[in-house]
């Protein structure tokens, strides 16, 4: 006889679900979470070993501390954060004397423009296409990284300040905007060229 599948209307009741031990609230957070947890954390490091272990390390913590997590609106968000600390421990356990939230040298997030997603999503042409990808890369890799968040994610930007370790909210604004003044302006020249 086939089961019925609990349906969640959102993000905190399927939490509370997960807190209170339902096996699959926990199941339908990670087959929802993990493709866009393991896209983010390849972007954050490129040891995609290392990716999936902080991921299923991630999962093992949740499970094992279910019942002391405090409530959250928004897995994602969530996981986002709790993955890129992860992470970036991991890539500085070698340099004890820095502080979690503080970017290794090797920390290196990078963005890939798929062709689809350009042409579905933007219409651009591949010309255009080119010119984006050399106007990105001449963005920081925090810039990136609150880009790839603000508008790949769609995380709003109280989530990409925690995530991301800023102070305000207001530094996840800048990032973003200046990230954007610098597009534009590259997308400008190289169009004029």
């Amino acid at each position: 006889m086939r089961q019925e599948l609990q349906s969640f209307s959102d993000d905190y009741e399927m939490w509370q679900s997960f807190k209170a031990g339902s096996e699959e609230a926990f199941d339908r957070i990670y087959n929802d979470h993990f493709s866009r947890l393991y896209g983010y954390g390849t972007r954050l490091c490129p040891d995609k070993a290392l990716v999936k272990d902080c991921i299923q390390n991630l999962f093992v913590d949740l499970w094992k501390s279910k019942a002391r997590l405090g409530d959250v609106h928004s897995i994602r968000h969530y996981l986002f954060y709790s993955l890129r600390r992860s992470i970036l421990k991991e890539i500085n356990a070698e340099k004890k004397y820095l502080h979690p939230d503080e970017l290794p040298a090797n920390y290196n997030f990078e963005v890939t423009f798929s062709h689809e997603h350009l042409l579905v999503h933007d219409q651009l042409t591949v010309e255009n296409q080119q010119r984006l990808s050399k106007a990105f890369d001449l963005l920081t890799r925090r810039q990136k990284e609150a880009i790839f968040l603000r508008f790949y994610e769609n995380l709003e930007y109280a989530q990409i300040t925690e995530i991301m370790s800023l102070k305000e909210v207001k530094y996840a604004r800048t990032l973003v905007y200046r990230a954007l003044d610098v597009l534009k302006a590259s997308i400008r020249k190289l169009a004029s060229i």
